[in-house]
């Protein structure tokens, strides 16, 4: 079965083209924001939501004015692309599924057009090249791109990016087949997400691990201060005020892409390696509210858990999200007691009612496992899975006591 992909490549242009995109972004920007307007002003003067049919007719009539003949200079595909984009937000925002469109800026740090087939673009690669070449309508030359791997098909459309470090990049939207899923080595897992541990994982065979974070925030956390100040001190559009807002937009850029590459690897070898992975729902935006929020942010769990749910889906794997308020910490992994809520600091103790010693972390993950059903399912099978697990993490945990922090509860 094809999937929808796009592959992005690193794009160079020259002064020249970098105007002309430029342009093109701003054009795309006032027909998204005009069709906000017009939407606006049905809503509130009470009159019947146009269709993006009548809105779209409107903004050619709107071109064609004799002052409006920048629109014009520029390809009228990326425009219309931007009103069905527009259109999109506004669905999925009635749908519920996301909050409404904003109007956007040009001192936004990302911009962006799209160009379908319909505006003839082309595409050229001579064989074992390193560079490839791209045609867009209304833009002298050929837009140079760096060739980093072969389109699996013929792309139907390809959008123009510009990022917030001024690096520009060309996504082209293809089809493809997925790639054969790698053969589990378990049945299943459990994950605990956490800040100490980005995440702790118990397989169905009593095998365990810790992910280390990667706190890529917190360790740039000195350059951005100090580009921070320099910022401060430089005159608002000067030269030194561009350079030194693109050296700290260039910064959070390998920040994000330190985040995604540990989430991506990490999702893939749990997809990869189990036949089912039992995550909890989490409510990050409340925890960004705490005095923990930037380091959940730093850690990127639905980079993550978003990454697992994709991958799952195209391997033919099960996820399976437990209700957030699923008391993973409070119950003994090993006889099923509530105990109540325990502070942060508390990270391992001991079951007053089956002396099980348990680590926090192994112990939410355990129950979330099980939570789950994935280790009742294991159960059938024959044998106590739950003690089993539970007898294993107790040993690790006693091969392991050194390396963690002890507080028990008084």
């Amino acid at each position: 079965m094809e999937t929808i992909r796009r592959y992005n490549y690193r794009a160079y242009p020259t002064r020249g083209q970098r105007e002309a995109l430029s342009r093109l972004f701003g054009a795309c920007r006032y027909a998204w924001n005009r069709y906000l307007d017009q939407r606006k002003v049905a809503w509130w003067l009470h009159l019947p939501l146009p269709s993006y049919a009548e809105l779209s007719r409107r903004f050619t009539e709107f071109k064609r004015e004799p002052e409006n003949g920048w629109l014009v200079s520029v390809s009228s595909g990326p425009m219309a692309q931007a009103l069905r984009h527009a259109e999109t937000a506004y669905s999925r925002a009635y749908a519920h599924k996301a909050g409404y469109p904003r109007y956007k800026s040009r001192h936004c740090g990302e911009q962006s057009a799209t160009f379908t087939t319909s505006a003839r673009f082309h595409v050229r690669h001579e064989h074992n090249a390193r560079w490839m070449f791209l045609r867009l309508p209304k833009i002298d030359g050929e837009l140079k791109l760096r060739w980093s791997r072969d389109l699996p098909s013929g792309p139907s459309s390809v959008t123009l990016m510009r990022h917030a470090d001024g690096t520009y990049e060309a996504g082209f939207v293809v089809k493809t087949e997925p790639k054969p899923a790698p053969k589990p080595r378990h049945d299943a897992c459990g994950i605990d997400m956490g800040l100490e541990s980005l995440a702790s994982i118990v397989y169905s065979d009593g095998t365990r691990e810790k992910i280390a974070p990667l706190k890529a925030l917190r360790k740039a956390e000195r350059k951005l201060r100090k580009l921070d100040k320099e910022l401060s001190r430089r005159q608002r559009g000067s030269n030194n005020y561009g350079r030194t807002r693109l050296a700290k937009a260039r910064l959070y850029a390998r920040i994000g892409a330190r985040r995604r590459d540990l989430a991506y690897q990490l999702a893939s070898r749990v997809a990869g390696e189990n036949q089912a992975v039992a995550m909890e729902t989490l409510c990050v935006k409340g925890l960004m509210r705490t005095r923990m929020g930037k380091s959940v942010a730093d850690a990127a769990w639905s980079t993550f858990t978003d990454r697992v749910d994709m991958l799952c889906a195209q391997w033919g794997r099960r996820a399976v999200r437990i209700d957030r308020w699923c008391p993973s910490s409070q119950v003994c992994s090993q006889c099923g007691r509530k105990d109540g809520p325990k502070p942060l600091n508390v990270r391992e103790w001991e079951c007053p009612n089956c002396g099980a010693f348990l680590d926090r972390d192994w112990n939410a993950a355990l129950n979330i496992l099980d939570a789950a059903g994935l280790a009742e399912s294991l159960n059938a099978r024959g044998g106590d899975v739950r003690r089993r697990l539970a007898s294993a993490g107790r040993n690790a945990i006693a091969r392991e006591a050194g390396t963690h922090r002890t507080a028990m509860p008084h």
